[in-house]
């Protein structure tokens, strides 16, 4: 008896800790360690502010979170961010460049029937290095006219199954 109530507590204790069973956890991201805003710590403030708004992005997207772009403060922008140029799908409705892919690692998410939120990625696959998709959600399609010709080093496209 004493075992089945140390696993139910254990087993309890992980569901309330895991992140893919939290599905409407808080879009907040805590930024209380960057330095002030006002002073001259003004610029080490919007660096350290807008890599936390980020980070905070990735983890809630790798855990099926839809937080939709981040939104970094005012005057903290400073031009395109590298995450805020590669979010895409959910609720920040960005869409990526011809040469890329949404890659959502939530494999929870279905894109066919849901709008997933994801991160631009490059498209990019086979070629000499044989590189592969991101996961096996996606098939690599190789140019038509370099299989035909025999080669084994064709460059491809990688494609949503």
């Amino acid at each position: 008896m004493k075992c089945f109530v140390v696993l139910a507590s254990l087993l309890s204790i992980a569901a309330a800790t895991n992140p893919f069973l939290q599905r409407d956890a808080s879009c907040e991201c805590d930024v209380s360690m960057c330095p002030p805003a006002d002073g001259p710590g003004g610029e080490a403030h919007c660096k350290c502010v807008t890599s936390m708004i980020d980070k905070c992005y990735v983890d809630q997207t790798h855990a099926g979170v839809d937080c939709g772009t981040p939104v970094y403060p005012d005057g903290c922008v400073g031009g395109e961010t590298p995450i805020k140029s590669m979010a895409c799908g959910g609720k920040a409705g960005g869409e990526c460049s011809t040469d890329e892919i949404c890659y959502f690692p939530d494999k929870a998410c279905d894109p066919h029937t849901t709008k997933c939120t994801g991160l631009c990625a490059n498209n990019f696959c086979g070629g000499y290095w044989q590189k592969e998709c991101p996961d096996s959600r996606w098939t690599c399609v190789q140019e038509d006219s370099c299989l035909k010709s025999g080669a084994d080093d064709c460059d491809g496209k990688c494609v949503l199954n």
